[in-house]
């Protein structure tokens, strides 16, 4: 945890986002292929029953709410390598946001630029401690290179007025990488132009007041097979409609 605690004000702070080789190994990410093989065809709307309107807040691309289609997934929210930088940043009791198995296909085209929250005069780093509402964490289970639908980010953008940067594009990425960023980080997905599909686990965090987003409460079939510390990240305490805290107050 104290080391973690450098990037609070270190690389983290500046650039918006940490690439982390080999968080997970080659065995696990074998099994969650096998995983993402199986759940590839969950039945969506019934999935949804719970539901129906959260449908039309979920991206599919292709299962969102994929921790409540295959609870085994629930490990992504507090695995060994993400888990203490998820502490570092967003307290000992952070919260999941939303989740997702999101597939990058060939010939896809491209997203817009977008950020999950406002961005932050000091890059929500406040008296030596992180406010930022939101991180995000990518789990990589494909190789990813020039041109096979990265990940990009514009570092240093969570910081207002820094959005003039070159874009960066994670086009080094190996199975099993971990990529974490702060949501008020510009990001997009570049086309891909490859014959891959780029598959990665996305989970959405925030701090032990955030509202889980629309349409990703998990069920009480999740919360009763997920672990105690997995059930306690699941289980939000806000409720209602996700919002972004106000920062504009926060001390500089």
């Amino acid at each position: 945890m104290n080391d973690r605690r450098k990037e609070i004000g270190g690389p983290f702070d500046a650039l918006g986002y940490l690439h982390l080789k080999n968080g997970m190994t080659p065995g696990e990410v074998a099994e969650t292929l096998r995983w993402t093989g199986e759940a590839e065809s969950a039945d969506i709307e019934a999935l949804n029953a719970d539901n129906p309107d959260g449908i039309r807040h979920q991206l599919n691309r292709p299962v969102s709410r994929i921790i409540d289609a295959d609870p085994r997934f629930a490990c992504f929210l507090n695995h060994p390598a993400a888990a203490p930088y998820l502490e570092t940043f967003l307290g000992a009791d952070y919260r999941h946001i939303d989740n997702e198995l999101y597939y990058t296909y060939p010939g896809y085209a491209g997203g817009n630029w977008h950020r999950g929250v406002s961005s932050h005069a000091n890059g929500h780093v406040s008296q030596g401690a992180f406010i930022c509402p939101m991180v995000k964490v990518f789990y990589c289970l494909t190789d990813v290179g020039p041109g096979e639908g990265e990940f990009a980010v514009v570092p240093g953008s969570h910081r207002s007025g820094a959005e003039e940067q070159e874009p960066h594009a994670f086009d080094d990425v190996s199975a099993g990488d971990m990529i974490l960023f702060n949501e008020g980080l510009l990001h997009n997905g570049l086309p891909n132009l490859s014959t891959k599909t780029r598959k990665t686990v996305i989970v959405n965090f925030g701090r032990m007041d955030a509202a889980v987003w629309p349409g990703y409460k998990p069920s009480p079939r999740t919360l009763s097979a997920a672990a105690e510390p997995q059930r306690a990240i699941l289980t939000n305490e806000a409720s209602g409609v996700w919002r972004e805290p106000d920062l504009s107050n926060a001390p500089p």
